[in-house]
């Protein structure tokens, strides 16, 4: 059985939900020449060196990982951050080397009573767009979110999964040494999603307000915005031109008095 950890983490993200620690931002598992890499998480070091999954990480600044069993391995990923380090990576069959810094990340777990409670029982999967929606509510203002995560596995914007074993992570973002401190606000859902074709959009809202609605593809692309000035609480349709739109998952965005929504739908 391959043992799978987070080398942001250095053991797997249940382990260490609610700590934080330096990292780059992978998930690996051990390997005959030091660790290979299954995930790479979105908006990470990793991420931005260019590292991929399948790539082996052979050496840490000049010291081979070769023989090491996993915890040692990610004893030597993990450390202080900022603190520049050399990976020696293995591609296929090429070698080469990429210096990055260790971040600040964060790993906590995602109450999946919150997520449902969110958008409704009658939801049994949920998108990585979905997921954040609700993750990034419980993110200091100092926290960036780069990605959900269930059972240590990266989920991508094409897949959908149920709301057990998720986790969040996120990277302590540069804040302003004087900055104003200002109390966050408790973000409300706006309202749920009666249905999405290629002529119009239902919704059902909580409450009583000018309403934005806005229809991203799976790219993060926006295909539609469309505002309701003074919309009554409960049904309301808007229409849209979707004649052209590719067929696909969408993410319908729904904003009104500061309170938000993000649902998942399928344009066929």
């Amino acid at each position: 059985m391959k043992e799978f950890a987070l080398s942001t983490l250095a053991l797997a993200a249940a382990v260490f939900a609610g700590e934080n620690f330096g990292g780059i931002g992978v998930t690996i598992y051990a390997v005959k020449d030091g660790v290979l890499i299954s995930d790479v998480i979105p908006g990470s070091p990793a991420e931005a060196a260019g590292l991929e999954s399948n790539d082996h990480i052979i050496a840490v600044d000049g010291v081979s990982l070769a023989g090491n069993d996993i915890e040692a391995s990610k004893n030597v990923l993990r450390g202080t951050v900022g603190k520049p380090m050399e990976l020696s990576v293995l591609r296929e069959k090429e070698t080469f080397s990429v210096t990055l810094r260790r971040a600040n990340i964060s790993v906590n777990d995602i109450d999946a009573s919150k997520v449902e409670s969110w958008y409704g029982k009658s939801q049994s999967s949920y998108s990585s767009e979905e997921i954040a929606e609700v993750a990034a509510q419980d993110l200091s203002k100092n926290q960036k979110l780069l990605s959900v995560m269930k059972n240590g596995h990266v989920v991508k914007s094409e897949m959908t999964v149920s709301s057990s074993d998720l986790s969040s992570v996120s990277v302590e973002s540069a804040v302003e040494e004087f900055a104003p401190q200002t109390k966050q606000k408790t973000v409300r859902a706006a309202g749920n999603l009666n249905a999405f074709d290629r002529e119009q959009v239902t919704i059902n809202l909580r409450a009583e307000g000018s309403t934005v609605v806005r229809i991203v593809n799976a790219n993060g692309e926006v295909a539609a915005r469309r505002v309701k000035e003074n919309a009554k609480a409960g049904a309301q349709s808007l229409t849209w031109d979707g004649k052209d739109a590719p067929a696909g998952r969408y993410i319908v965005h729904i904003e009104q008095n500061g309170a938000s929504s993000a649902v998942s739908a399928e344009l066929r």
